[in-house]
């Protein structure tokens, strides 16, 4: 999977931090899902609060640079969730021949 790329020119430090670490976390191999979900939620938690302290210009800058964002965000957990599925299937399959041959 390619790097995510979750910051823009509005990003603010706090949730930069959280970028980063949701970076981090997706460059591994095999990234661990309940810490993706936990960063996400984190994350949204954040720009909810963010969003009510903001002018109204630079809301509607900060919406616009995070729309692009979140779509790379659930391009990633959709792409992930299907190599998981993948996954899952491959184990099926091996129990089924397992179970076949004894």
């Amino acid at each position: 999977m390619k790097t995510l790329i979750l910051t823009h020119s509005f990003t603010p430090s706090p949730l930069k931090k959280i970028n980063q670490s949701l970076v981090e976390l997706t460059s591994d191999l095999d990234p661990d899902e309940s810490k993706f979900l936990k960063l996400v939620t984190e994350r949204d938690k954040f720009i909810q609060s963010y969003l009510q302290t903001i002018q109204d210009q630079l809301k509607n800058n900060f919406v616009n640079a995070e729309l692009k964002v979140n779509g790379a965000l659930v391009a990633y957990a959709e792409e992930s969730f299907k190599a998981s599925l993948k996954q899952l299937s491959v184990l099926v399959r091996g129990r089924k021949a397992v179970k076949k041959y004894k």
